[in-house]
Protein backbone atom coordinates (compact mmCIF):
# COMPACT_ATOMS: atom_id res chain seq x y z
CA UNK A 1 0.00 0.00 0.00
CA UNK A 2 2.74 2.46 0.72
CA UNK A 3 4.65 1.83 -2.35
CA UNK A 4 1.35 2.83 -4.41
CA UNK A 5 0.55 5.84 -2.20
CA UNK A 6 4.31 6.97 -2.98
CA UNK A 7 4.07 6.04 -6.92
CA UNK A 8 0.63 8.15 -6.85
CA UNK A 9 2.22 10.88 -4.91
CA UNK A 10 4.84 11.01 -7.65
CA UNK A 11 2.51 10.74 -10.41
CA UNK A 12 0.35 13.61 -9.38
CA UNK A 13 3.65 15.72 -8.85
CA UNK A 14 5.07 15.24 -12.29
CA UNK A 15 1.60 15.79 -13.61
CA UNK A 16 1.26 19.01 -11.75
CA UNK A 17 4.84 19.92 -13.30
CA UNK A 18 4.49 18.69 -16.20
CA UNK A 19 0.74 19.07 -17.52
CA UNK A 20 -1.11 21.78 -15.64
CA UNK A 21 -3.70 22.57 -18.30
CA UNK A 22 -4.55 19.13 -17.82
CA UNK A 23 -3.96 18.40 -14.46
CA UNK A 24 -7.48 17.50 -13.66
CA UNK A 25 -8.11 14.99 -15.43
CA UNK A 26 -4.68 13.22 -15.47
CA UNK A 27 -4.95 13.30 -11.51
CA UNK A 28 -8.38 11.65 -11.29
CA UNK A 29 -7.17 8.83 -13.67
CA UNK A 30 -3.90 8.83 -11.46
CA UNK A 31 -5.91 8.17 -8.13
CA UNK A 32 -8.86 5.84 -9.79
CA UNK A 33 -6.21 3.46 -11.36
CA UNK A 34 -4.27 3.88 -7.60
CA UNK A 35 -7.39 2.79 -5.86
CA UNK A 36 -8.23 -0.05 -8.31
CA UNK A 37 -4.04 -1.74 -8.34
CA UNK A 38 -4.67 -1.20 -4.49
CA UNK A 39 -8.14 -2.89 -4.95
CA UNK A 40 -6.35 -6.14 -6.62
CA UNK A 41 -3.28 -5.76 -4.40
CA UNK A 42 -5.26 -6.82 -1.37
CA UNK A 43 -7.94 -9.20 -3.27
CA UNK A 44 -4.79 -11.37 -4.27
CA UNK A 45 -3.65 -11.35 -0.67
CA UNK A 46 -7.06 -12.41 0.67
CA UNK A 47 -7.54 -14.88 -2.47
CA UNK A 48 -7.78 -18.73 -1.07
CA UNK A 49 -7.24 -19.82 -4.94
CA UNK A 50 -3.69 -19.83 -6.75
CA UNK A 51 -4.14 -16.25 -8.38
CA UNK A 52 -2.10 -13.75 -10.17
CA UNK A 53 -2.18 -10.61 -11.44
CA UNK A 54 -2.48 -10.83 -15.11
CA UNK A 55 -2.33 -7.22 -16.79
CA UNK A 56 -4.97 -4.40 -17.86
CA UNK A 57 -7.85 -3.46 -20.10
CA UNK A 58 -9.46 -0.17 -20.60
CA UNK A 59 -12.30 1.19 -20.31
CA UNK A 60 -13.83 5.26 -21.18
CA UNK A 61 -14.24 7.08 -17.36
CA UNK A 62 -15.36 10.58 -17.15
CA UNK A 63 -12.86 12.96 -15.60
CA UNK A 64 -13.58 16.96 -15.05
CA UNK A 65 -13.53 18.33 -18.83
CA UNK A 66 -13.15 15.23 -20.90
CA UNK A 67 -13.10 11.63 -21.14
CA UNK A 68 -9.91 9.44 -20.29
CA UNK A 69 -8.88 5.69 -20.95
CA UNK A 70 -9.03 4.37 -17.53
CA UNK A 71 -6.88 0.74 -17.10
CA UNK A 72 -8.38 -1.28 -14.82
CA UNK A 73 -6.43 -4.25 -13.21
CA UNK A 74 -7.61 -8.06 -13.95
CA UNK A 75 -6.04 -11.42 -12.45
CA UNK A 76 -5.45 -14.72 -14.42
CA UNK A 77 -8.71 -16.31 -13.25
CA UNK A 78 -10.87 -13.07 -13.88
CA UNK A 79 -12.40 -13.33 -10.22
CA UNK A 80 -11.40 -10.01 -9.67
CA UNK A 81 -14.64 -7.30 -9.45
CA UNK A 82 -13.78 -3.61 -8.61
CA UNK A 83 -16.29 -2.02 -7.05
CA UNK A 84 -14.90 1.15 -9.08
CA UNK A 85 -15.93 -0.99 -12.21
CA UNK A 86 -19.26 -0.42 -11.65
CA UNK A 87 -19.11 3.59 -12.18
CA UNK A 88 -17.57 2.80 -15.17
CA UNK A 89 -19.58 0.17 -16.58
CA UNK A 90 -22.72 2.48 -15.65
CA UNK A 91 -21.58 5.06 -17.94
CA UNK A 92 -20.33 2.56 -20.62
CA UNK A 93 -24.02 1.78 -20.85
CA UNK A 94 -25.26 5.47 -21.30
CA UNK A 95 -22.74 5.80 -24.34
CA UNK A 96 -24.16 2.67 -25.66
CA UNK A 97 -27.78 4.15 -25.32
CA UNK A 98 -26.41 7.13 -26.95
CA UNK A 99 -25.16 5.62 -29.72
CA UNK A 100 -27.87 3.93 -30.51
CA UNK A 101 -30.08 6.72 -30.21
CA UNK A 102 -28.14 8.46 -32.74
CA UNK A 103 -28.52 5.61 -35.18
CA UNK A 104 -32.40 5.80 -34.86
CA UNK A 105 -32.40 9.09 -35.84
CA UNK A 106 -30.89 8.48 -38.60
CA UNK A 107 -27.58 9.26 -38.27
CA UNK A 108 -24.63 7.00 -40.36
CA UNK A 109 -22.25 5.00 -38.53
CA UNK A 110 -19.58 7.43 -39.41
CA UNK A 111 -21.52 10.21 -38.31
CA UNK A 112 -21.98 8.87 -34.60
CA UNK A 113 -18.01 7.86 -34.53
CA UNK A 114 -17.38 11.78 -35.70
CA UNK A 115 -19.47 13.09 -32.53
CA UNK A 116 -17.77 10.23 -29.94
CA UNK A 117 -14.60 11.02 -31.25
CA UNK A 118 -15.14 15.15 -30.41
CA UNK A 119 -17.03 14.74 -27.04
CA UNK A 120 -15.81 11.60 -25.57
CA UNK A 121 -12.50 11.38 -27.73
CA UNK A 122 -13.35 7.90 -28.63
CA UNK A 123 -13.52 6.25 -31.88
CA UNK A 124 -17.04 3.47 -32.35
CA UNK A 125 -16.14 1.67 -35.08
CA UNK A 126 -19.11 0.83 -37.51
CA UNK A 127 -18.52 -3.16 -36.36
CA UNK A 128 -19.35 -1.50 -32.64
CA UNK A 129 -22.25 0.18 -33.66
CA UNK A 130 -23.57 -2.68 -34.91
CA UNK A 131 -23.19 -4.79 -31.96
CA UNK A 132 -24.95 -2.15 -30.08
CA UNK A 133 -27.90 -2.16 -32.43
CA UNK A 134 -28.10 -6.27 -32.29
CA UNK A 135 -28.58 -5.61 -28.52
CA UNK A 136 -31.80 -4.26 -29.55
CA UNK A 137 -33.11 -7.10 -31.66
CA UNK A 138 -34.57 -9.16 -28.97
CA UNK A 139 -36.21 -6.82 -27.77
CA UNK A 140 -37.63 -5.81 -31.34
CA UNK A 141 -38.37 -9.31 -31.62
CA UNK A 142 -40.57 -8.97 -28.20
CA UNK A 143 -42.67 -5.90 -29.35
CA UNK A 144 -43.41 -7.80 -32.84
CA UNK A 145 -45.12 -10.40 -31.32
CA UNK A 146 -46.79 -8.33 -28.62
CA UNK A 147 -50.01 -9.61 -27.49
CA UNK A 148 -52.74 -6.90 -29.11
CA UNK A 149 -55.78 -5.86 -27.75
CA UNK A 150 -59.30 -7.82 -28.92
CA UNK A 151 -61.00 -4.67 -30.15
CA UNK A 152 -59.72 -1.82 -32.33
CA UNK A 153 -61.67 0.98 -33.78
CA UNK A 154 -59.99 1.77 -37.47
CA UNK A 155 -57.27 -0.23 -38.72
CA UNK A 156 -54.80 1.46 -41.12
CA UNK A 157 -52.66 -0.70 -43.62
CA UNK A 158 -50.15 0.76 -45.93
CA UNK A 159 -45.91 -0.43 -47.60
CA UNK A 160 -42.99 1.18 -47.43
CA UNK A 161 -40.54 -0.08 -49.95
CA UNK A 162 -36.36 -0.25 -48.32
CA UNK A 163 -33.56 -1.22 -50.09
CA UNK A 164 -32.00 -4.50 -49.05
CA UNK A 165 -28.90 -5.83 -49.77
CA UNK A 166 -29.56 -10.09 -50.60
CA UNK A 167 -26.35 -10.55 -53.09
CA UNK A 168 -27.57 -7.88 -54.95
CA UNK A 169 -29.84 -4.41 -54.00
CA UNK A 170 -33.50 -3.99 -54.14
CA UNK A 171 -36.28 -2.04 -52.36
CA UNK A 172 -38.32 -4.67 -50.45
CA UNK A 173 -42.30 -4.34 -48.66
CA UNK A 174 -42.35 -3.75 -45.27
CA UNK A 175 -45.72 -3.80 -44.20
CA UNK A 176 -47.20 -1.52 -41.49
CA UNK A 177 -49.80 -1.87 -39.75
CA UNK A 178 -51.71 0.93 -37.36
CA UNK A 179 -54.90 1.73 -35.24
CA UNK A 180 -56.94 3.87 -33.18
CA UNK A 181 -57.30 1.78 -29.91
CA UNK A 182 -60.82 1.71 -28.11
CA UNK A 183 -58.83 4.29 -25.42
CA UNK A 184 -58.67 6.81 -28.34
CA UNK A 185 -54.79 6.27 -28.10
CA UNK A 186 -53.13 5.21 -30.94
CA UNK A 187 -50.93 2.06 -31.85
CA UNK A 188 -48.74 0.21 -34.27
CA UNK A 189 -49.80 -3.29 -34.07
CA UNK A 190 -46.77 -4.85 -36.81
CA UNK A 191 -43.78 -4.34 -38.78
CA UNK A 192 -43.85 -7.35 -41.46
CA UNK A 193 -40.72 -8.05 -44.31
CA UNK A 194 -42.10 -9.76 -47.42
CA UNK A 195 -40.00 -8.59 -50.85
CA UNK A 196 -42.81 -7.78 -52.43
CA UNK A 197 -46.42 -6.47 -51.57
CA UNK A 198 -49.22 -8.20 -52.26
CA UNK A 199 -53.04 -9.28 -50.83
CA UNK A 200 -51.75 -13.12 -50.11
CA UNK A 201 -48.93 -10.61 -48.27
CA UNK A 202 -51.22 -8.92 -46.10
CA UNK A 203 -53.47 -12.11 -45.92
CA UNK A 204 -50.70 -13.60 -43.52
CA UNK A 205 -50.04 -10.25 -41.74
CA UNK A 206 -53.83 -9.92 -40.72
CA UNK A 207 -53.74 -13.53 -39.90
CA UNK A 208 -50.98 -13.09 -37.18
CA UNK A 209 -52.65 -9.90 -35.73
CA UNK A 210 -55.45 -12.38 -35.41
CA UNK A 211 -53.71 -15.00 -33.61
CA UNK A 212 -51.40 -12.18 -31.28
CA UNK A 213 -55.32 -11.14 -30.29
CA UNK A 214 -57.35 -9.52 -32.61
CA UNK A 215 -60.77 -9.76 -32.46
CA UNK A 216 -63.03 -7.14 -33.82
CA UNK A 217 -62.30 -3.76 -35.79
CA UNK A 218 -64.77 -1.53 -37.48
CA UNK A 219 -62.89 -0.30 -40.75
CA UNK A 220 -59.91 -1.29 -42.98
CA UNK A 221 -58.38 1.96 -44.40
CA UNK A 222 -55.78 0.80 -47.10
CA UNK A 223 -54.96 1.92 -50.37
CA UNK A 224 -56.08 0.26 -53.76
CA UNK A 225 -54.00 -3.06 -54.01
CA UNK A 226 -55.66 -5.86 -56.17
CA UNK A 227 -57.43 -8.38 -54.36
CA UNK A 228 -56.73 -6.20 -50.54
CA UNK A 229 -60.76 -6.04 -50.13
CA UNK A 230 -61.59 -9.62 -50.99
CA UNK A 231 -58.93 -10.67 -48.08
CA UNK A 232 -60.12 -8.30 -45.39
CA UNK A 233 -63.75 -9.33 -46.06
CA UNK A 234 -62.78 -12.97 -45.68
CA UNK A 235 -60.59 -12.46 -42.54
CA UNK A 236 -62.27 -9.64 -40.94
CA UNK A 237 -65.85 -10.44 -42.57
CA UNK A 238 -67.81 -7.69 -39.87
CA UNK A 239 -64.79 -4.80 -40.73
CA UNK A 240 -65.82 -1.98 -43.39
CA UNK A 241 -62.90 -1.56 -46.29
CA UNK A 242 -62.23 1.29 -47.13
CA UNK A 243 -60.18 2.38 -49.88
CA UNK A 244 -57.98 5.45 -49.66
CA UNK A 245 -59.78 8.91 -51.73
CA UNK A 246 -56.37 10.41 -52.12
CA UNK A 247 -54.62 7.52 -53.66
CA UNK A 248 -57.55 7.28 -56.16
CA UNK A 249 -57.31 11.06 -56.82
CA UNK A 250 -53.31 10.94 -57.38
CA UNK A 251 -54.05 7.52 -59.31
CA UNK A 252 -56.55 9.48 -62.14
CA UNK A 253 -54.84 12.32 -62.11
CA UNK A 254 -51.69 10.61 -64.13
CA UNK A 255 -54.19 10.20 -66.59
CA UNK A 256 -55.40 13.99 -67.59
CA UNK A 257 -53.78 16.66 -69.16
CA UNK A 258 -52.58 19.33 -66.93
CA UNK A 259 -54.86 21.79 -68.46
CA UNK A 260 -57.94 19.75 -66.47
CA UNK A 261 -56.54 18.69 -63.37
CA UNK A 262 -57.90 21.23 -61.73
CA UNK A 263 -61.36 21.39 -62.42
CA UNK A 264 -61.40 17.42 -61.97
CA UNK A 265 -59.77 17.37 -59.05
CA UNK A 266 -62.51 20.06 -57.77
CA UNK A 267 -65.35 17.70 -59.31
CA UNK A 268 -64.12 14.90 -57.79
CA UNK A 269 -63.91 16.46 -54.04
CA UNK A 270 -67.54 17.37 -54.27
CA UNK A 271 -68.54 13.57 -54.90
CA UNK A 272 -66.74 12.54 -51.66
CA UNK A 273 -67.78 15.00 -49.20
CA UNK A 274 -66.61 14.94 -45.72
CA UNK A 275 -67.37 16.36 -42.57
CA UNK A 276 -71.17 17.09 -43.87
CA UNK A 277 -74.10 15.67 -41.70
CA UNK A 278 -77.03 15.08 -43.83
CA UNK A 279 -74.23 13.59 -46.77
CA UNK A 280 -75.82 9.74 -47.79
CA UNK A 281 -74.69 7.11 -49.66
CA UNK A 282 -76.91 8.13 -51.96
CA UNK A 283 -76.26 11.15 -52.85
CA UNK A 284 -72.61 10.77 -53.14
CA UNK A 285 -73.83 7.83 -55.81
CA UNK A 286 -75.46 10.45 -57.27
CA UNK A 287 -72.64 12.74 -57.83
CA UNK A 288 -70.61 9.98 -58.81
CA UNK A 289 -72.88 9.85 -61.70
CA UNK A 290 -72.57 13.43 -62.52
CA UNK A 291 -68.83 13.16 -62.44
CA UNK A 292 -68.35 10.08 -64.88
CA UNK A 293 -70.58 11.75 -67.33
CA UNK A 294 -69.63 15.12 -67.19
CA UNK A 295 -65.98 13.54 -67.64
CA UNK A 296 -66.15 10.78 -70.01
CA UNK A 297 -66.69 12.15 -73.30
CA UNK A 298 -62.79 13.60 -72.75
CA UNK A 299 -61.65 10.95 -71.08
CA UNK A 300 -63.71 7.22 -72.41
CA UNK A 301 -61.75 5.51 -69.61
CA UNK A 302 -63.43 6.62 -66.11
CA UNK A 303 -66.56 4.53 -66.97
CA UNK A 304 -64.47 1.98 -65.83
CA UNK A 305 -62.36 3.19 -62.84
CA UNK A 306 -65.63 3.34 -60.45
CA UNK A 307 -66.60 -0.47 -60.55
CA UNK A 308 -70.24 -0.84 -59.32
CA UNK A 309 -69.36 -3.85 -57.19
CA UNK A 310 -66.79 -1.78 -55.05
CA UNK A 311 -68.85 1.46 -54.54
CA UNK A 312 -69.56 0.33 -50.32
CA UNK A 313 -64.96 0.66 -50.72
CA UNK A 314 -65.18 3.93 -51.93
CA UNK A 315 -68.08 5.48 -49.70
CA UNK A 316 -67.58 2.85 -46.26
CA UNK A 317 -66.85 6.39 -44.39
CA UNK A 318 -69.95 7.10 -44.76
CA UNK A 319 -71.24 4.80 -42.11
CA UNK A 320 -69.64 6.56 -39.23
CA UNK A 321 -70.29 9.91 -37.44
CA UNK A 322 -69.60 12.90 -39.66
CA UNK A 323 -67.28 14.35 -37.35
CA UNK A 324 -64.29 12.01 -38.10
CA UNK A 325 -64.88 11.31 -41.26
CA UNK A 326 -61.41 13.75 -42.46
CA UNK A 327 -59.88 11.20 -40.44
CA UNK A 328 -61.12 7.32 -41.66
CA UNK A 329 -61.41 8.16 -45.54
CA UNK A 330 -57.70 8.27 -46.67
CA UNK A 331 -54.77 6.40 -45.30
CA UNK A 332 -53.43 9.92 -44.52
CA UNK A 333 -52.65 8.87 -40.75
CA UNK A 334 -50.41 6.24 -41.76
CA UNK A 335 -48.55 7.88 -44.54
CA UNK A 336 -47.10 10.40 -42.20
CA UNK A 337 -46.21 7.55 -39.84
CA UNK A 338 -44.46 6.05 -42.87
CA UNK A 339 -43.17 9.41 -43.77
CA UNK A 340 -41.11 9.91 -40.34
CA UNK A 341 -39.63 6.78 -41.03
CA UNK A 342 -38.26 7.65 -44.64
CA UNK A 343 -36.57 10.96 -42.99
CA UNK A 344 -34.54 8.37 -40.66
CA UNK A 345 -33.51 5.73 -43.17
CA UNK A 346 -33.11 8.14 -46.25
CA UNK A 347 -29.60 8.70 -46.15
CA UNK A 348 -29.20 4.58 -46.00
CA UNK A 349 -28.02 4.05 -49.10
CA UNK A 350 -28.98 0.27 -48.39
CA UNK A 351 -29.39 -1.68 -45.30
CA UNK A 352 -27.33 -5.23 -45.13
CA UNK A 353 -30.20 -7.59 -44.46
CA UNK A 354 -33.91 -7.09 -43.64
CA UNK A 355 -32.89 -7.29 -39.66
CA UNK A 356 -30.97 -4.47 -39.64
CA UNK A 357 -33.92 -2.83 -41.70
CA UNK A 358 -36.48 -3.53 -38.98
CA UNK A 359 -34.19 -2.78 -36.19
CA UNK A 360 -34.30 0.87 -37.48
CA UNK A 361 -37.42 0.99 -38.16
CA UNK A 362 -39.16 -0.52 -35.11
CA UNK A 363 -36.66 1.50 -32.91
CA UNK A 364 -38.03 4.61 -34.26
CA UNK A 365 -42.04 3.58 -33.79
CA UNK A 366 -41.54 2.38 -30.42
CA UNK A 367 -40.13 6.25 -29.57
CA UNK A 368 -43.15 7.52 -31.31
CA UNK A 369 -45.46 5.15 -29.32
CA UNK A 370 -43.85 6.21 -26.10
CA UNK A 371 -43.51 9.70 -26.69
CA UNK A 372 -46.94 10.93 -28.51
CA UNK A 373 -49.29 7.81 -29.95
CA UNK A 374 -49.99 5.61 -26.55
CA UNK A 375 -49.52 8.82 -24.07
CA UNK A 376 -51.99 10.98 -25.82
CA UNK A 377 -55.68 10.22 -27.15
CA UNK A 378 -57.02 11.87 -29.93
CA UNK A 379 -59.51 14.12 -28.84
CA UNK A 380 -61.01 14.99 -31.91
CA UNK A 381 -62.94 11.36 -31.74
CA UNK A 382 -64.41 11.72 -28.59
CA UNK A 383 -67.67 13.17 -29.13
CA UNK A 384 -68.43 10.31 -31.00
CA UNK A 385 -66.88 7.39 -28.76
CA UNK A 386 -70.18 6.57 -27.32
CA UNK A 387 -71.80 5.89 -31.37
CA UNK A 388 -68.26 3.76 -31.98
CA UNK A 389 -68.91 1.68 -28.89
CA UNK A 390 -72.19 0.98 -29.74
CA UNK A 391 -70.97 -0.22 -33.50
CA UNK A 392 -67.85 -2.50 -32.02
CA UNK A 393 -70.59 -4.09 -29.02
CA UNK A 394 -72.87 -5.25 -32.57
CA UNK A 395 -70.40 -6.64 -34.60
Amino acid sequence: MKDIKLQMQKSIEDTLYYDKENAIDSILKIVFESILRCERKEFLAESDEPNKANGYYTRLARGINKYFELDIPRDRLSLFKPVLLECVKARDEQMQELAFKLYTKGLTTRDINSIFSEVYDKNLSPSAISAITKEFEQERIAWQNKALESEYYFIYIDALFMPIRRGTVEKEAFYIVFALRTDLTREVLGVYNTPQESASGWREVIRDLKQRGLQKCLMVVADGLIGLSQVVKEELPNAKFQRCIVHKIRNLLVKVRSSDKRAFSDDFKKVFEVATQDYTKDKAKARLELFIDKWKDKYSWIKNRFDENDFDYYFAYLNFPWQIHRMIYTTNWIERLNKSIRRTTKIRNSFPNSDSALNLICAHLIEKENTNYRKYPVTAFSVVKDKLEDKIEKL
